[in-house]
């Protein structure tokens, strides 16, 4: 057969089909020629996400989950997994999230690739018919910066309503500067075993800011390491009383900023109180210098990061009516985060 008749026949074929795809009622219009493609295809499992999208896929199952503890040896897959997961996000080109995946499923996660506004997130994150409370943990795919490398945290969404959501929108959608490269939150509530069943206990194993032995615990270690020393910023709420601590009534407050150490600030714990108060007025309270609760002394990030040297703690403590207007006021939320990413503590 000639190379002319097989074009021919190749036609002919293209015409069939289309005609009867038509005559189904599948199109509308003559078939066109498909232009070539000039960017490549998008990866594997690749998912377009809102910010609506996200929280839906991290948080949207934790109300029907069961709290089960992480394995040693999901310990370990995380331990390892961590590392590969900062290094390759900031890789230049990054890495294949695929290479990933065997140690994401030793550690009981699946990576999925987001893309929100252009830019491109790994998430390592339980499978949906599988969360048990181990925790979720995103990071941005892009070149190395200058400056800090930041984990932003959320440990308490579901109980310190508001946080999750505010935590999301600082990270996907952040102001200019300095911004995070990785947000690491929980996946069911603090005090929830089943579903149905949240009961404030003296051991609260579903708590990740306060189980050293929590799969997010063992995440954050690894990622401070890897960084060669993090700057940990977590985003905490509270009422009108201190339920953690048992001090009452916490008065006129409007944020609590604090290193998690009862011996003092730190220089970066200080600066960002000198900056907040500046912005938001004396309601903005250091501990211990200022005031002698929500410190965060029994967070068991907080205890980790001393030991990693070159890493930073920030606990920051919002009150219900400020995380209110975080979430309905993109300009107040932007200027908060603004803040957070870029105060720097004095040089001595």
């Amino acid at each position: 057969m000639t190379d002319d008749l097989i074009h021919h026949v190749r036609w002919i074929l293209v015409l069939i089909l289309t005609s009867t795809a038509c005559s189904r009622g599948k199109c509308t219009d003559r078939p066109k020629q498909e232009p070539l493609a000039t960017t490549p295809p998008a990866q594997a499992g690749e998912r377009q996400l809102t910010i609506d999208g996200v929280e839906a896929r991290v948080w949207g199952p934790g109300p029907q989950a069961t709290f089960a503890d992480t394995t040693t040896a999901e310990h370990e897959a995380i331990a390892k997994l961590i590392p590969r997961l900062l290094e390759g996000s900031r890789a230049t080109p990054p890495a294949d999230p695929r290479a990933f995946q065997a140690d994401a499923g030793a550690g009981g996660f699946q990576i999925e690739v987001w893309k929100l506004e252009g830019q491109t997130y790994w998430a390592l994150l339980e499978p949906s018919d599988r969360v048990h409370g181990a925790g979720a943990y995103i990071f941005r795919v892009a070149p190395a910066e200058a400056g800090p490398t930041i984990l932003l945290e959320a440990p308490h969404n579901f109980y310190d309503m508001g946080t999750g959501r505010i935590a999301a929108e600082m990270f996907f959608d952040p102001p200019p500067g300095v911004r995070p490269r990785a947000l690491f939150t929980n996946t069911i509530h603090r005090y929830q075993l089943a579903p149905g069943n949240k009961k404030k206990r003296k051991h609260n194993p579903a708590d990740v800011a306060h189980n050293p032995l929590h799969a997010f615990s063992i995440a954050t270690e690894a990622f401070a390491i890897a960084a060669g020393g993090a700057r940990v910023i977590q985003i905490h709420g509270f009422g009108s009383r201190t339920d953690d601590d048992d001090e009452g009534e916490v008065g006129n407050v409007l944020m609590v900023v604090s290193a998690g150490d009862d011996a003092g600030s730190s220089p970066l714990s200080s600066a960002l109180a000198s900056v907040l108060a500046g912005e938001y007025g004396a309601e903005v309270k250091r501990f211990p210098e200022d005031v002698r609760f929500l410190g965060a002394t029994t967070n068991a990030q907080g205890r980790l990061l001393r030991k990693i040297a070159g890493s930073e703690f920030v606990h920051v403590e919002m009150s219900s009516d400020f995380r209110k207007k975080l979430l309905d006021q993109a300009a107040v939320r932007k200027r908060l985060a603004a803040i957070l990413f870029n105060t720097s503590p004095a040089r001595k």
